[in-house]
């Protein structure tokens, strides 16, 4: 199986209004002045060697494909290969007084689910360093299932990077698994391309940002 990612931080989008904050204008930095300094991929759905990570030549375009994100539960099978994640760090660097956020990303996969099992596919985002609560998305496929699914996230400014630095490590903690795994007939669902994640950008508060 396929997996591929692709992280476009050039993208502008915009701005959306928290309460009791003014809304500056959501012009992205300069696509020079942003880096994708390195991604890591990490988890039993992307084990060392199964995960192909690959970084353009401006640093502002990556992709990952994977070849072993998919579960399994049924005759024959054990917990472990009822439950796979990845987690997806993405360092960037870009230019003081600048935030972003990832405003939609997308999994699509495939499903064949037996009588009473579930099929669940969830992603949750955080910010390295950052104490805010995780962010997350889940989509349940219940059987009897046969087909290809897609979960669209709307992330949204609940997730913006703080103000004050020059660089931020995003994490997208994503998790594929099937319940139960003691069922009389075999069920799998994979993930598979695309994922994609679309950044937006938007400038600090000078209030927040001063108080930094």
């Amino acid at each position: 199986m396929h997996f591929s990612a692709f992280l476009l931080a050039g993208t502008a989008a915009a701005a959306m209004v928290q309460p009791g904050r003014r809304t500056l204008a959501a012009a992205p930095p300069p696509p020079s002045d942003i880096k994708i300094l390195n991604v890591t991929a990490i988890g039993s759905g992307c084990p060392a060697g199964h995960a192909y990570v690959n970084v353009d030549a401006t640093r502002t375009v990556f992709d990952i494909a994977f070849d072993e994100y998919i579960v399994s539960a049924g005759p024959g099978t054990s917990v472990s290969d009822s439950r796979k994640n990845c987690r997806i760090s993405i360092n960037l660097q870009f230019p003081s007084g600048y935030q972003f956020s990832v405003i939609e990303t997308r999994f699509t996969g495939y499903a064949s689910l037996s009588d009473g099992q579930t099929g669940t596919c969830r992603a949750g985002y955080t910010f390295a360093g950052d104490n805010r609560q995780e962010v997350v998305f889940q989509k349940n496929l219940v059987a009897p299932y046969e087909d290809n699914y897609n979960m669209i996230a709307g992330v949204g400014v609940e997730s913006f990077s703080r103000c004050g630095g020059t660089t931020a490590i995003l994490n997208v903690n994503s998790e594929i698994r099937i319940t139960p795994i003691s069922t009389p007939y075999r069920g799998t669902m994979t993930v598979r391309n695309p994922y994609t994640a679309t950044i937006q950008w938007r400038r600090c508060d000078p209030v927040e940002f001063s108080e930094v």
